[in-house]
């Protein structure tokens, strides 16, 4: 009976983790610094019809090179509206203006062969997601957008989140400038205009906790990511 009672308890456990999590991704901190994690690429539809407005919506993918979304992916986070935080700008029209917005919704995903064992993939919500960009201006003409970048995640059925990802992104070219660039990630919300951006400087924390695999102790970490 003994024996029983300890196979029904290993059978009930494994059924209380979602097959969708049997390989859970490495816990650890990923940065570009040290190569184990690529750099990327964006586009942010101007969904709305304009720059900073409410409704655009990111879509970015790494960046090796050659190729797109081969590491990593995060997209469908849809503005909230750019809010102006603080501004410099000399009666010449030289300086800068800050901005903050925030975006909710969003997904990500994540290649097996470089985040866990390489048996699956892995996807998962995005829970924060927060721009803080610097538009610069010498003469009233912009000369360039720079974005710090910060966000969480939760993973599908499994005790793991993204504790953290801090990044950097460069306007590298928007709607109504010539010659636009081959290889960046297409426009969500079948919009027709918007920016793309080059992300450099990643810095990622991955952690999993393995009893955390039922509704309520899952429950209870996914409200640190909120």
């Amino acid at each position: 009976m003994k024996t029983t009672a300890i196979i029904m308890f290993v059978l009930l456990f494994a059924c209380s983790v979602s097959a969708d999590c049997l390989y859970p991704p490495n816990d650890g901190i990923y940065t570009t610094t040290d190569e184990t994690i690529l750099g990327g690429r964006a586009s942010e539809a101007w969904c709305s019809g304009n720059p900073g407005q409410a409704g655009n919506t990111i879509n970015a993918m790494s960046w090796n090179g050659t190729t797109l979304a081969g590491q990593w992916k995060v997209w469908g986070m849809i503005s909230e509206g750019a809010v102006e935080t603080a501004r410099d700008i000399d009666e010449n029209g030289t300086g800068w203006i800050d901005y903050v917005t925030d975006y909710n919704e969003g997904r990500f995903w994540l290649d097996g062969e470089t985040f866990g064992s390489g048996l699956m993939d892995y996807q998962g919500d995005i829970s924060y997601f927060n721009v803080s960009t610097r538009v610069s201006y010498v003469g009233g003409e912009m000369i360039g957008v720079t974005s710090n970048i910060l966000f969480t995640g939760i993973f599908d059925d499994c005790g793991c989140a993204i504790e953290y990802a801090i990044t950097n992104a460069m306007l590298v070219w928007q709607t109504g400038q010539p010659n636009q660039p081959a290889d960046y990630p297409p426009f969500l919300c079948a919009a027709n205009s918007g920016e793309f951006f080059d992300i450099c400087c990643i810095q990622a924390k991955i952690y999993c906790d393995p009893i955390s695999t039922d509704d309520s102790s899952w429950g209870a970490i996914k409200g640190l990511y909120k």
